[in-house]
């Protein structure tokens, strides 16, 4: 292990071997060396040990622990880290090579900021490149916790964030199986700005074992359990009164995500259920409705079709630059 790197990158691994050589060598591959990579190998039982002894490169530190769930060995990494700077990389994604590259110099240039994250693409099971990419500007620009609390636009395979904010937020809830990032990202929100790189700098991989999948045994779970999220943040007792004041809406915002997530899983019933909780519990019930319609047009009938896709990504790029637009005037 070098000294005093700028960043440590955190890599949780279970059971991962089929991609994990690709994900190391893609974070040794960065044009910005001064790195740390410490995995953690959360009780893996296939060749994932072996796999790491073939690499020799001494910025590599490996840690073992019996299977304890993501946040744990997330915990574990941090714990471990040395750098000014975190990151963290998924054990069957990779990183393009100027992903630390960019992302260290915006922090370097604007300090006001804490946390910068970007742009990854899809990709699938044999890393053919898909059209298709996360990562989203803020709902508003100027108030990272307020936008968080709407939707988590990061893709935390992109983040990189300055260690003292991770102190200050606390470690992983390591209660939380799925969206533990989300959580974080919120609690590091109430400490400092987020800032947004619009460019594609790393690849997420589609797989059958991806536990966000439809037909994975935790995707019920990842869908319905983001209620909690929120349910731990308006427990708590230091809300400013405008956070406090949208309440309702944020939580109209996650009813309709989470019934345009079963629409899109074909899951007709549960994605009624939801839509049914958000057009009651907001306020402009008409507005609402019509909104629904209209995620049904997309999801239903244009996203089977190319030129579809690309007319539903039209107008959501559009509604972004017009929300910009508002927030600027």
């Amino acid at each position: 292990m070098i000294k005093n790197p700028t960043v440590t990158v955190v890599l949780p691994t279970y059971n991962r071997a089929k991609y994990l050589a690709d994900a190391v060598q893609s974070i040794l591959n960065q044009t910005f060396p001064d790195l740390e990579l410490i995995v953690v190998d959360d009780g893996s039982t296939d060749e994932t040990r072996s796999l790491l002894n073939g690499f020799t490169d001494a910025r590599i530190k490996y840690i073992y622990q019996s299977q304890q769930g993501i946040s744990a060995a997330m915990n574990t990494g941090i714990t471990a880290a040395s750098g000014r700077y975190i990151a963290r990389l998924d054990s069957d994604d990779i990183w393009l090579p100027e992903m630390l590259a960019i992302q260290v110099s915006t922090l370097e240039n604007r300090t006001e900021l804490g946390l910068v994250y970007a742009k990854a693409q899809g990709m699938d099971a044999n890393g053919n490149p898909l059209s298709e990419t996360r990562g989203l500007p803020l709902r508003y620009f100027e108030d990272s916790f307020k936008s968080m609390l709407y939707h988590d636009s990061t893709c935390n395979i992109t983040v990189v964030v300055r260690s003292e904010y991770l102190e200050k937020a606390g470690r992983y809830d390591e209660s939380l199986p799925v969206n533990e990032d989300w959580d974080m990202w919120l609690r590091v929100a109430r400490h400092c700005q987020f800032g947004f790189t619009d460019t594609v700098v790393a690849r997420y991989r589609y797989h059958d074992d991806n536990i966000t999948q439809k037909t994975s045994l935790h995707f019920s779970e990842h869908v319905s359990g983001r209620g909690k999220i929120l349910d731990k943040i308006f427990l708590e007792s230091d809300l400013p009164p405008s956070i406090i004041a949208i309440k309702h809406l944020v939580y109209q915002e996650l009813y309709l995500y989470t019934g345009r997530t079963w629409l899109l899983s074909r899951n007709y019933s549960q994605a009624f259920r939801f839509f049914l909780k958000a057009i009651r519990s907001g306020l402009r019930p008409l507005r609402t409705i019509g909104w629904i319609c209209w995620l049904i047009i997309v999801d239903v009938i244009l996203m089977r079709f190319t030129l579809g896709r690309r007319f539903a990504d039209l107008m959501a790029r559009i509604a972004s630059k017009y929300r910009q637009q508002r927030q600027s005037s």
